[in-house]
């Protein structure tokens, strides 16, 4: 069935089904799919279009009063299909001293056992078509990798990480339109805002969502359950509209939503000089069958146990100039346009293509996502067997870090309002000095090891680190056994609320190492298993 646009309903529509998703980015899909697939009746809402929209993508605006957001970039996108439309695609899996409270992250304990996440991770894998199975595991990769990759590599100091693409990042609404359309049992509704959830008398359960369409009717959409999946900011402010039985919203007698915001600040910091002849495939990132594979480097747990540190870890990238940068950016901005990647504005509306330095654009638009993967290989493999040339290389260090949960690093509803005359958010985004911390100390032993082993020279960092996010929204609406220091119970359940549960990484009590979107399909799959093998819907 093809999606049905809010905008064509006549005023007070209402529609019904077992179970209301609102979102469809890769959580919403993903609970929708499996809950369809297993028969149940299933209303997928979402405030964006099939192509963007700049009106509506500025319901999404914020403002951000702590450390700033990257300037020039949407760090969510309100389109069918979501952020994941212009997700680059690295993929990390947690482990299972992420999901344990450390002397780093006092409050950060997951509810669920790390057995229940590590047996979702195979099938969330195959829904983003990463190469597998057991591609995660970083000893198969060091078996393959150069002689010098190795003698990095230390377990008792010095540990690599995996990270993985798919040939092409999981494009949600693309890639399973016509399964999504195929699907008796599931409605897409688009461009249908949701402005707040109305509870009933009883107060604990919801009995409708409220929709609004810019310059269009107002509809309800009521479901037996209701399930939030509308990213790590926007779940937070739903539930703070939501105030027609209390006016702290639902699901905050505690003054926790909004709360425990946390993001993986990054930083390029610091440089590597190699040693002539030194070859480092695996760390500069390599096609393999099915994807991309890049190890990075984190310190061994024991070390970061003994000194209480974070969950850093840190990739080794090309250095270039300032003058290639900017060339760079450029040439990264222009392909957007003409090539369509990502939520770049109209093909051919060049204002602004020129604007900023940011080193990051470097990974926004590389061969790996303009070439069809089969070319890609063979271009990769054509430049390894081109001889080297004996001088040093340099390569700049990317921080990737782990940030602990605060209280104080919170979502708030602002003073301004949107279109629709609901508040924006106020974002206070706050990173703590153990996150330098840990980068100083990643970097230390990092220089050492390189010094020791004869593979080059570490230039450390100067001055204090310029950190930017990287768009991974986590922790508003955490998850908990007790009420007191949580909003979702361990199913992803409000507490309190008999039918409004939540997908996404909103809930991660803490964020640990790992880009999220891997984990929010795992744990979207765990939500939607719970509510399709319920006894009955009620």
């Amino acid at each position: 069935m093809k999606p049905l646009d809010a905008a064509s309903l006549p005023e007070g529509t209402r529609l019904e089904a077992e179970v209301v998703v609102v979102g469809a980015g890769a959580a919403g899909v993903t609970v929708a799919r499996e809950l369809a697939r297993s028969g149940r009746e299933v209303l997928l809402i979402d405030g964006g279009a099939e192509l963007p929209d700049p009106a509506i993508q500025a319901l999404h605006e914020l403002e951000a009063v702590g450390v700033p957001l990257r300037p020039g970039h949407s760090p969510r996108l309100r389109e069918f299909g979501g952020t994941c439309n212009l997700w680059a695609g690295r993929a990390m899996r947690l482990t299972p001293e992420d999901l344990v409270a450390r002397p780093s992250v006092p409050d950060g304990a997951w509810p669920i056992p790390w057995s229940e996440l590590e047996a979702l991770y195979p099938e969330a894998e195959r829904i983003l078509g990463l190469p597998g199975p057991g591609a995660f595991d970083p000893a198969s990769w060091l078996a393959r990798a150069s002689p010098d990759e190795r003698r990095l590599f230390d377990p008792d100091r010095l540990v690599p990480t995996v990270s993985l693409w798919a040939p092409k990042p999981r494009r949600f609404a693309r890639d399973f339109r016509h399964e999504l359309a195929s699907l008796e049992r599931l409605r897409v509704l688009l461009r249908a805002q949701a402005v707040r959830l109305l509870q009933d008398e009883s107060g604990v359960r919801v009995r409708a969502v409220a929709l609004r369409v810019l310059g269009g009717p107002a509809l309800e959409a009521v479901g037996r359950h209701v399930v939030l999946a509308c990213g790590g900011l926007e779940n937070a402010r739903l539930l703070l509209l939501s105030t027609d039985r209390d006016a702290r919203g639902i699901g905050n007698a505690h003054g926790l939503v909004g709360r425990f915001f946390m993001d993986h600040p990054r930083a390029v910091w610091g440089r590597v000089e190699l040693r002539p002849g030194v070859v480092l495939r695996m760390l500069r990132g390599r096609p393999v069958p099915g994807g991309k594979v890049q190890l990075g480097i984190a310190l061994a747990p024991a070390l970061r146990r003994a000194r209480g540190l974070l969950h850093h870890h840190a990739t080794l990238e090309d250095e270039h100039s300032e003058y290639a940068r900017e060339r760079y950016d450029f040439a990264v901005r222009l392909g957007k346009r003409v090539l369509r990647r990502g939520h770049a504005g109209a093909r051919f509306d060049f204002r602004g293509v020129s604007a900023g330095r940011l080193p990051e654009t470097i990974y926004l638009l590389t061969p790996k996502e303009i070439l069809p993967h089969p070319l890609y290989r063979l271009m990769w493999a054509l430049r390894e067997r081109l001889p080297r040339r004996p001088r040093p290389e340099r390569l700049v260090v990317v921080h990737f870090c782990e940030q602990p949960p605060d209280a104080e690093s919170r979502v708030t509803l602002g003073e301004r309002r949107d279109a629709l005359g609901l508040p924006l958010l106020r974002l206070d985004w706050r990173i703590q000095p153990s996150v330098v911390e840990g980068m100083r100390a990643l970097e230390e032993e990092l220089g050492e090891r390189l010094a020791r082993t004869g593979l080059g020279r570490l230039v450390p960092g100067s001055g204090e680190p310029r950190f930017t996010d990287a768009s991974h929204h986590m922790g508003t609406t955490r998850m908990g056994v007790d009420p007191r220091t949580s909003v979702v119970d361990p199913d992803g359940r409000v507490h309190g609320m008999a039918n409004l549960w939540i997908a996404g990484s909103s809930v991660f009590p803490s964020g640990g190492h790992a880009n999220p979107t891997l984990t929010i399909v795992a744990l979207a799959l765990r939500l939607a298993r719970r509510l399709a093998h319920a006894s009955r819907l009620s």
